[in-house]
């Protein structure tokens, strides 16, 4: 719970920061924005520049565009989460084996058995990083996470996440569009 914490201060610290980075939502009418920020390996601060090799965490924040309280489901970046990275303009595939885990949690519908579901307020306009993923781990000093991408090449690399509010199911809100790149 420490560490959600303080992922979540360094989200919000982050996405206010790094927000004028970041292409404009497509989703604008939503009550409800996603932002997304690329971060440094070590969780210190955004960046757009990774090396071959480093781990790529990214920040995903919430912002309320209402004037009401609005509650948010928190379960897990298998269900509410689908980050689509293209390089050089072209789409990069899913490592396999999160690409089965995205199968088996449809098919057997783990999130509904796991437990795993949380409930979120989300204040009026206030940005709330609500959870991160690592898009790819460290090759040389693996953390164990679980990377939604094997390990990325040279290139200049766009991201957005589809962020799903609800626990296991219902439509889901793309985020804005971030630029990094990854060099030798």
């Amino acid at each position: 719970m420490m560490w959600f914490r303080v992922f979540c201060w360094l989200g919000l610290i982050c996405g206010i920061a790094f927000g004028t980075h970041a292409h404009k939502s497509h989703e604008d009418n939503q009550p409800i924005t996603v932002t997304i920020t690329t971060l440094r390996p070590f969780l210190d601060g955004p960046t757009r520049t990774y090396r071959v090799g480093q781990q790529i965490p990214v920040a995903i924040n919430l912002t309320n565009r209402t004037n009401e309280l609005v509650h948010s489901c928190l379960s897990s970046d298998l269900y509410q989460d689908l980050p689509q990275l293209k390089r050089d303009g072209q789409l990069v595939s899913h490592a396999n084996w999160q690409t089965y885990l995205l199968q088996t949690a449809a098919k057997e519908q783990t999130c509904q058995k796991e437990g795993l579901p949380d409930d979120l307020v989300l204040l009026p306009n206030k940005p709330t990083m609500v959870d991160f993923l690592i898009l790819a781990d460290n090759s040389s000093e693996p953390t164990g996470a679980l990377a939604w991408y094997d390990q990325l090449q040279p290139g200049h690399y766009e991201l957005s996440v589809e962020r799903r509010f609800g626990c296991c199911g219902g439509p889901m809100v793309e985020s804005n569009t971030v630029e990094f790149d990854v060099t030798p």
